[in-house]
């Protein structure tokens, strides 16, 4: 009987196949072995090998050509921005830069602001403060954040460059993320995006809005995030 802990076996064979590929054993262009081989190495079904390439192609670590099989892709690295355990832990502090682009400020809510707020929220103001994520000197994601002035003593003074936004709050403040929610459009990036991200104007970007609830009542955050998918992908593990 398999064990309750014990990981699924297509998941398995996806980081077997990932570490393969990471490593270079299979290099890009070069074929992975076909379906019925995977069935014997794994002594498993075809739907398994199957679902887990999928998973693969889905991920960019390969393309499927009929006739052939499944081909080594150049894979992109993912981001793990959609985990409300925040960006450094979601994408690890290693060759991670955050430049703080404008300092944590005291300010109204915007009048149309996207989520709607409690009083206690509208009665308290907003800490507001913008950063720009680096991976690999690379900028990859612009964050606008707004935090509930709810409980947050000389969090204007709080130095957030190269911090985790999460950690500073849980070690000054005992806040911790419980839940969120976030919605995601694909967008053309605007002239100040663009800039921001190193690309032209026009150009794809994924843009998201996240309210995240914390442990303490009326203190939520609340993220406008712009992120450069050309060289990483967004995921998350469920």
């Amino acid at each position: 009987m398999r064990n309750g802990t014990e990981q699924p076996l297509y998941k398995k064979l996806i980081a077997d196949l990932k570490q393969l590929i990471d490593k270079g054993t299979y290099k890009k262009g070069d074929l992975l072995p076909s379906e019925n081989d995977l069935c014997k190495t794994y002594n498993t079904t075809r739907p398994t090998v199957r679902q887990a390439l999928s998973d693969l192609l889905n991920a960019g670590y390969i393309t499927r050509q009929q006739g052939k099989g499944s081909i080594v892709a150049e894979p992109k690295k993912g981001l793990g921005i959609l985990s409300v355990s925040g960006f450094t832990a979601g994408v690890g502090g290693k060759n991670l830069k955050t430049e703080l682009l404008d300092k944590p400020q005291k300010r109204d809510w915007d009048a149309d602001f996207f989520y709607d707020l409690s009083d206690e929220e509208l009665k308290a103001g907003s800490i507001y403060f913008s950063r720009l994520r680096y991976i690999n000197d690379l900028p990859v994601l612009f964050e606008e954040t707004f935090i509930a002035n709810v409980g947050l003593p000389r969090f204007t003074a709080r130095n957030l460059e190269n911090r985790s936004l999460f950690k500073t709050l849980l070690e000054n403040y005992q806040v911790e993320v419980k839940e969120g929610e976030q919605k995601i459009w694909a967008i053309g990036a605007d002239e100040k995006i663009g800039k921001l991200l190193n690309l032209q104007q026009g150009t794809p970007i994924v843009h998201m809005k996240r309210k995240l609830i914390t442990n303490k009542r009326n203190l939520n955050i609340y993220s406008w995030l712009y992120s450069n998918t050309e060289e990483y992908y967004l995921h998350e593990n469920f």
